[in-house]
């Protein structure tokens, strides 16, 4: 019988290292107490992580737009002029991704580099986070700066189209939420459990996170459901052996009540030990969410809010469930994440796996891999694959790979140079066999090579920035050539509009829509076509565009559900066309766009 309650304000995780195997006659205390072991080459590895860091978040700078990019700008830019998303400029991703944009607007203006300033000092402060994470999760900040390094280096090779997104910014909010969740400990003693400050401020932040892609909410729940875990087990233990104890003593026997009396003052506090963090993670990441609703109902936008984001996107998620089951899906979305993107991911959880977490590792392991399994359910649940839904996890992935590298370098430098030399090879293999650079025709190197090129001459290359902004049906340089020509034949403040997929024309062009509708998937797509092309055409109405520019060869299936591309849907939209033909009349045809001025 124990004869006082369990300290249930303490997590029993010693603080983590990863020094290997302590030395003959040291204890696990006094192997915590010094510290980090050394590890040959160490300081080698940081200052090459920290190179790669620079470089790679200087490249980032150099990124332009893509096409989701010029749509988050101009939702960004409604936003800043009074106006609200969905309603006065539409697009079906949460809202926390405009309010993002609408903050690079606001501290560096409408140039294409603003958003790219503002990830750039997201990724760093999420580098130094990854760093203090390491340190209290594994015991040694020096996983955390490889960990930051191949970070960086996946979010970098997605390249223009596939960063700046919101899953960009959520595994930025992601790696701050797990850090304000790992309270820093005294070395050789257990690790108290995190404050309730902590918890709700780890909350706020994984509620923020899901206001840019619902999923990553997620992360709040394995969080509470790992430091619930403690407490459970414990009580679980206890009841256990109540249960034992009770089949050994006569029933109604003094012993019998004597240990249900034994139970009863612990149980209360276990029970609240494990439900604390839940509450209190739930408290923290309800209040952003409410601070959300509360902005659409003060700007009377709260039932286009719910329209779009629960009436118009699961049908466009269902797009990709057409004729799949589940455990395809699951499959591919957890193949893609394993093995697509990045090698040097993938070698460095495969050395996790071969040479497993120490005991003081394990809560730290457990809890990432959770979070990414939260995510890995997302991307399968949203059904596209695209790269950037994988944006979220990478942070988290790197950190388990960053610790099983470790492990496996620390391995190696036992065995001598010829171990460790074989290490290094694999991980340059793997960094050139497999990489998170995708649509673009170039490898990561040459644009790379590139982009260094354009930063050592000077001078801005508008030529060689659009061929880097270029993928695909996306041509930079075409959209830049419309937007001049607009600027040139419509005066400032007369409406202009596009039918097709590039908003960003609008920016360029520093003209304002003519219609809600920034592009015309809704009008395309046949589970919202006609409510949203008879808006359209009121909103023409309302506001007589001085231009229309329709696009060609913009085709989207897995976004639309057809093979059409604007040109060809003007066929079935008579409104749109009628309009066309009676007001306006062709001016110029521009690559894949056609011009038509006012009569």
């Amino acid at each position: 019988m124990r004869d006082a309650t369990p300290d249930v304000t303490a997590v029993p995780c010693p603080l983590a290292t990863s020094s290997g195997e302590a030395p003959s006659g040291e204890t696990a205390n006094e192997r915590r107490a010094a510290g980090p072991a050394r590890v040959a080459g160490a300081q080698a590895i940081g200052a090459i992580a920290v190179g790669a860091i620079a470089f790679l978040l200087l490249q980032i700078l150099t990124y332009g737009y893509g096409r989701d990019q010029g749509i988050y700008a101009m939702v960004a830019r409604a936003v800043l002029d009074g106006g609200m998303p969905y309603r006065d400029a539409f697009d079906f991703k949460p809202p926390g991704i405009f309010l993002i944009y609408a903050l690079a607007r606001a501290l560096f203006g409408p140039a294409q580099w603003g958003i790219r300033a503002l990830e750039v000092l997201g990724l760093a402060g999420m580098c130094l986070a990854m760093v203090s994470l390491a340190g209290r999760a594994f015991g040694d900040r020096r996983i955390g700066v490889v960990a930051a390094a191949l970070a960086v280096l996946v979010h970098a090779q997605l390249d223009f189209w596939h960063t700046a997104q919101p899953e960009s910014f959520g595994g930025m909010l992601t790696v701050f939420a797990l850090l304000a969740a790992t309270p820093r400990g005294v070395a050789g003693a257990p690790r108290p459990a995190p404050g309730a400050a902590a918890l709700i401020v780890s909350g706020a932040l994984f509620g923020a996170a899901g206001l840019l892609k619902p999923p990553l909410a997620g992360g709040g729940v394995v969080l509470a459901v790992v430091l619930a875990a403690p407490a459970l087990a414990e009580l679980a233990g206890r009841g256990a052996a109540l249960a034992r104890r009770a089949r050994r003593s006569p029933a109604r026997g003094p012993d019998r009540r004597a240990v249900a009396l034994d139970l009863a003052p612990t149980a209360p506090a276990l029970l609240w030990a494990a439900l604390r963090p839940a509450l209190l993670i739930a408290l923290g990441g309800v209040l952003p969410v409410l601070a959300c609703v509360a902005w659409f109902a003060a700007k009377g936008a709260l039932g286009d809010l719910r329209e779009v984001l629960f009436v118009f996107t699961p049908h466009y998620t269902a797009l990709g469930w057409r004729g799949v089951g589940v455990l395809d899906m699951a499959w591919h979305g957890v193949s893609e994440w394993l093995v697509r993107y990045s090698g040097p991911l993938a070698l460095g959880l495969c050395c996790l796996l071969a040479l497993h977490p120490d005991r003081h590792e394990r809560a730290g392991v457990a809890l990432l891999a959770g979070v990414i399994a939260m995510h890995l359910v997302g991307v399968v649940m949203q059904a596209k694959f695209f790269p950037y839904h994988y944006g979220a996890t990478w942070p988290l992935t790197a950190m388990l790979a960053a610790l099983g590298l470790w492990k496996a370098w620390q391995r190696c430098g036992r065995h001598g140079a010829k171990a460790a030399a074989a290490l290094v090879a694999a991980l340059v293999a793997t960094a050139f066999a497999r990489s998170a650079t995708k649509d673009v025709e170039e490898d990561y190197l040459d644009r790379c090579a590139e982009r260094v090129a354009l930063l050592a001459a000077g001078a801005p290359d508008l030529g060689r920035l659009d061929h880097l902004a270029s993928v695909a049906d996306v041509n930079a340089a075409a959209n830049r050539e419309v937007a001049a020509w607009l600027r040139e034949r419509v005066a400032p403040g007369r409406p202009v509009f596009v039918w097709g997929f590039e908003p960003v024309i609008y920016d360029l062009a520093e003209r304002p829509p003519a219609t809600r509708y920034l592009y015309n998937v809704p009008q395309r797509a046949a589970w919202a076509q006609q409510e949203a092309r008879d808006a359209l055409m009121r909103d023409l109405a309302a506001r007589p565009p001085a231009a229309i520019v329709v696009e060609r060869r913009d085709v989207f299936p897995s976004v639309t559900g057809d093979g059409l591309d604007s040109r060809d849907t003007l066929a079935g939209f008579p409104a749109l066309a009628g309009l066309l033909e009676e007001r306006y009349e062709l001016a110029v045809l521009i690559e894949d766009f056609e011009i038509y001025l006012e009569r």
